[in-house]
């Protein structure tokens, strides 16, 4: 009974998503380069592993932004949805899951002649979905100025961090804000605030973490967020989350 309502609203919500992602085509032709960018961002300090060692120099911290971590969530989230502009659907030919097709929209250096950019709140996401907060558009642009590159970041996260207000609420934002981030959410699932995230999350646990791990009992469609797997620290912060009672 579960698994069929779960499908029937699987549905119900693919229509809306659907019917609700209309605007003008937006594409913009681009030779950047797709090479990946390993940063390795220096360890968080416990009294166990220090980073600064003794009579050493703190070793310095990254500004980098992360197009893994977060840079492609956001894209991914509020844009990349099913029947938007995922591989799959592709409107107005646009696709917003990727490194390379994201690209086709952003100018590095150049924000105010990036559409992939400027359009956000401002057509998309569509109106009536949930929109970017300042602080997430203001990290796109960050990343743009900082040359738009391919940065796949290590050590992103500190996984001693687990409270709602610490991380937890910043990881569901980022990663599942654009469909659960307003009420009713795709599938009526709303993680927009503590109370909503901690009652979905503690009833469907097991569903959740499989959700988010990826598991092979799962089929593609249940396995969240759809595009791409969580880096493993964030996934151990929600586990930690979980796990010590929902700390907020």
């Amino acid at each position: 009974m579960h698994k069929k309502l779960f499908h029937t609203f699987y549905i119900i919500a693919l229509s809306i998503i659907f019917s609700a992602c209309h605007h003008d085509n937006i594409s913009i032709n681009s030779a950047a380069s797709t090479d990946t960018v390993v940063v390795v961002k220096p360890p968080v300090s416990t009294p166990s592993t220090p980073t600064t060692p003794a009579g050493g120099t703190p070793a310095p911290v990254s500004d980098t932004v992360c197009f893994n971590t977060d840079i492609l969530p956001l894209y991914v989230s509020y844009c990349g949805s099913a029947g938007c502009h995922d591989a799959t659907t592709h409107k107005g030919s646009v696709i917003t899951t990727d490194y390379a097709h994201i690209m086709n929209g952003i100018r590095a250096k150049n924000s105010s002649n990036s559409n992939y950019y400027t359009i956000i709140n401002n057509g998309m996401p569509p109106r009536g979905n949930t929109q970017m907060t300042t602080t997430q558009i203001a990290l796109i642009k960050k990343w743009i100025d900082q040359g738009a590159l391919n940065t796949q970041c290590t050590n992103v996260c500190d996984t001693t961090s687990f409270t709602y207000n610490g991380a937890i609420q910043t990881i569901l934002s980022n990663n599942c804000g654009g469909c659960h981030g307003t009420m009713p959410g795709s599938l009526n699932v709303y993680l927009g605030d503590y109370a909503s995230a901690k009652a979905y999350v503690s009833a469907n646990k097991v569903l959740f973490l499989n959700a988010i791990n990826y598991s092979s009992t799962l089929t593609a469609a249940q396995r969240m967020p759809p595009s791409a797997q969580m880096v493993n620290c964030k996934i151990i912060q929600i586990q930690k989350w979980i796990q010590n009672g929902y700390p907020q």
